[in-house]
């Protein structure tokens, strides 16, 4: 038998169901008879006619028939059922924002300006500020948009994430030299960088679009935010990198990089992903020229030690893995199946709730083999007037 895709989560309590035999049929179409059993949690127990297997099958993919059916089982009586309470409706896909603004009451805190000790410490909503050089509060204002614009934008993004900065704000230090970066541990031709193990963004001053006058700091706004997007987009998704493979923390970053960002503002729907792959990517290719990609299997396997690894010995790989990763990852949020991004999310509840990487896997695989992934993405690709090849390492 076709194994029935795995899918996302639909909470429901634990009860026996009366033997039914019925035709179930998941998203894909693909059917099978067999009988009730139970429902435990998300999923549901089916006993498959005639040879008496039983299976334990996520609900949240299988039809909205099916889900119905399984709902209306597990429905107490009137008299059992408590008030206002309803079960979740099923998964009916990814609903993308048009574009995402800063709230109404952003503003600009100065918390301590010492010219003793060389602090000055500014704060936004989420956000707080450690520079070495005192900056005017609308020079921070401006900058802070960035910051801020990014974590509205997360907050917004449905694979329902909900980053947030913990007990305090998300902190970023400032260096007004570039040579005060690098000795203090940034690293050489970045231009900015995310700590996990403080978990801080490190950054020059001129990352920011922030210029030394001849007696002050001043902003020039023409400046390209990609990498700084990049950094913060990691900074607030902290409590999810040790959840997440490697090509999804890179490829999100990448993916908030390919959002067109001005003022403080996302517009998701302005995304253009062939001119961000051919004009904005890093990888400098000429339009129309086929587009190399790490092969799926090797980008799904990867471990965190060795993604590291590989771009110590060789660096210049860094632009080939970012980008396959934002294509294997914009492939699953916006083309995988009918587009609606419901294995991603899948995932992701997945590790939500505790299941192991190795094991979450499976509701990305949907039971297709790497190469057939690749033929689907491949195909989707296509459609957007770009062709993916294997990029042979």
């Amino acid at each position: 038998m076709t194994r029935l895709c795995c899918i996302a989560w639909i909470i429901l309590s634990a009860a026996t169901l009366s033997a039914t035999t019925r035709t179930w049929t998941d998203t894909k179409g693909r059917q099978v008879e067999a009988e009730f059993v139970e429902v435990d949690h998300d999923h549901v127990k089916i006993k498959r006619v005639p040879d008496g297997d039983v299976f334990s099958i996520p609900i949240a993919l299988l039809s909205k028939n099916d889900q119905n059916f399984i709902r209306q089982q597990t429905i107490p009586p009137p008299s059992a059922q408590p008030a206002n309470e309803s079960s979740p409706p099923p998964f009916d896909g990814l609903v993308w924002p048009r574009r995402v603004d800063l709230p109404d009451d952003y503003e600009v805190e100065v918390v301590r300006e010492d010219s003793q000790t060389g602090e000055y410490i500014y704060r936004t909503p989420h956000f707080e500020f450690h520079s070495d050089v005192k900056l005017a509060r609308k020079v921070v204002r401006e900058f802070g948009k960035i910051f801020e614009g990014t974590y509205a934008a997360m907050q917004a993004f449905p694979l329902e994430w909900k980053p947030q900065p913990g007990e305090t704000h998300f902190t970023t230090r400032l260096f007004a030299m570039k040579e005060s970066y690098l000795a203090a541990g940034g690293l050489p031709n970045s231009g900015g960088v995310y700590l996990p193990s403080k978990r801080e963004i490190w950054t020059p001053l001129s990352s920011l679009g922030v210029k030394k006058s001849s007696s002050s700091f001043t902003l020039d706004d023409s400046d390209d935010y990609a990498t700084l997007i990049h950094e913060i987009t990691h900074q607030v998704h902290h409590d999810w990198l040790q959840l997440l493979p490697q090509w999804i923390v890179e490829g999100m970053a990448v993916y908030m990089e390919s959002v067109p960002y001005d003022d403080g503002q996302f517009r998701f729907d302005k995304r253009d992903v062939e001119d961000f792959v051919y004009q904005r990517s890093g990888m400098r290719l000429q339009k129309g020229n086929p587009v190399p990609m790490v092969p799926v299997e090797r980008l799904m396997t990867i471990s965190h030690a060795e993604w590291n690894r590989n771009f110590e010995d060789e660096p210049e790989l860094l632009s080939q893995y970012y980008l396959s990763a934002f294509l294997l990852l914009n492939y699953y949020l916006h083309f995988d199946g009918e587009g609606e991004g419901r294995c991603i999310y899948a995932y992701c509840r997945a590790l939500e709730s505790g299941v192991t990487p190795d094991d979450a896997q499976a509701f990305l695989l949907d039971g297709r083999t790497y190469a057939e992934i690749f033929a689907e993405l491949v195909a989707a690709y296509k459609r957007e007037d770009l062709e993916i090849v294997i990029w042979r390492y």
